[in-house]
């Protein structure tokens, strides 16, 4: 009997282990995070929360740091949670308002930020400015070069060729046409994606497809929050469309790609490419060398009402500023003088160890 109790009691305290491990995030009214990144003190990916705000495994971790793009960054020490749950709070970040003037482009400066994860450990990381413009009349984006600023912190290998490759072609920190308003209004992304929009009150949507739940919009005093589960989204369109080597393609990578995207909306409801607040896309597969793991986070610093020659004046004033490159103190001052949320101590120190890119 005795032996008997040793091995429940052996097995209640792994049971109490395993929940111990168990992380939710939730904000100041209770509502869970979705795409929390949740990272060791030396800044390795654990991994990121579900549309439920949960992470099932910290690894064993006794220590861990929470980052989102819209939420202040958090360091927690597990054992001290309330039934593994912890609260993020808002991130207090202001951008002022555009006055509306007879100009042909709506300028919108962003701050990007890229980093890369093989097997849970960064490998490259990239930061700068990206000046964009929207023409009005063509609905056209022009953007300013890719390479007039960024960090030189990244690694040389094929892993970072790769990621460079990657993140050139998104170009980290370039607006979309339209603001994520359109999804909210129900318009061709919808359909596109066959999902459906409920309402559930309190300005919250749930967003469903026909295999469950993908995401949820909240809006709250004209600002929005969307959050996705586009990679559920992307291989539900390619089963219904019958693109079955590209579904298997994605299958047996465990391909993973969700993006949250803080936005205004207008007094209409709408919103264009001047609401853009900030936004982070994330993408997971297994690759060659391991599970990847892409992060890009994007902040809008400046917007404005402008013309050509403003707008050429703007990218050369940046040019001329930062050079070909930015420096690691560089970048974080900038991000302190626009009230974005400084790299975590974690993070920093990884990427104080990734060798510079040669200049």
């Amino acid at each position: 009997m005795r032996k008997l109790h040793l091995i429940l009691a052996a097995c209640l305290m792994t049971a109490l282990g395993v929940q111990a491990q168990r992380l939710e995030v939730v904000d100041t009214d209770g509502n869970s995070i979705h795409l929390v990144s949740v990272l060791t003190e030396e800044g390795n990916m654990i991994g990121t929360t579900s549309l439920e705000g949960v992470i099932a495994d910290l690894k064993g971790e006794k220590r861990v740091v929470l980052t989102h793009v819209a939420y202040k960054s958090k360091l927690v020490d597990v054992s001290s949670l309330q039934n593994g749950k912890v609260t993020m709070e808002d991130l207090d970040y202001n951008l002022a308002e555009i006055v509306i003037m007879p100009k042909p482009y709506i300028y919108v400066e962003t701050y990007y930020r890229v980093y890369a994860f093989a097997n849970d450990s960064l490998r490259y990381y990239l930061a700068g400015i990206m000046p964009n413009a929207y023409d009005k009349e063509k609905k056209k984006v022009k953007s300013g070069s890719y390479l007039e600023s960024h960090g030189e912190f990244s690694l040389t290998n094929g892993i970072a060729i790769t990621w460079g490759a990657r993140a050139q072609e998104f170009k980290a920190g370039k607006i979309h046409k339209s603001g994520a308003g359109d999804f909210l209004k129900g318009g061709k992304s919808i359909e596109y994606y066959f999902v459906t929009l409920t309402d559930e009150g309190k300005g919250r949507k749930r967003v469903s497809n026909p295999e469950g739940t993908v995401g949820f919009i909240e809006t709250e005093e004209n600002e929005v929050h969307m959050t996705l589960d586009a990679g559920k989204m992307q291989m539900y369109r390619n089963k219904a469309l019958g693109q079955e080597r590209l579904l298997k393609a994605r299958e047996e990578r465990e391909y993973d790609y969700e993006f949250n995207e803080v936005f205004n909306l207008d007094e209409t409801g709408n919103s264009s490419v001047a609401d853009l607040v900030m936004s982070s896309d994330h993408w997971e597969w297994n690759g060659n060398k391991g599970r990847m793991k892409f992060i890009i986070e994007t902040y809008a610093t400046e917007h404005a009402y402008i013309d050509s020659k403003e707008f050429k004046a703007k990218k050369n004033e940046l040019k001329k500023t930062y050079k070909s490159s930015m420096t690691l103190e560089q970048l974080e001052n900038f991000a302190t003088t626009h009230g974005i949320p400084a790299l975590t101590p974690s993070l920093r120190r990884a990427i104080e160890k990734l060798p510079k890119k040669p200049k």
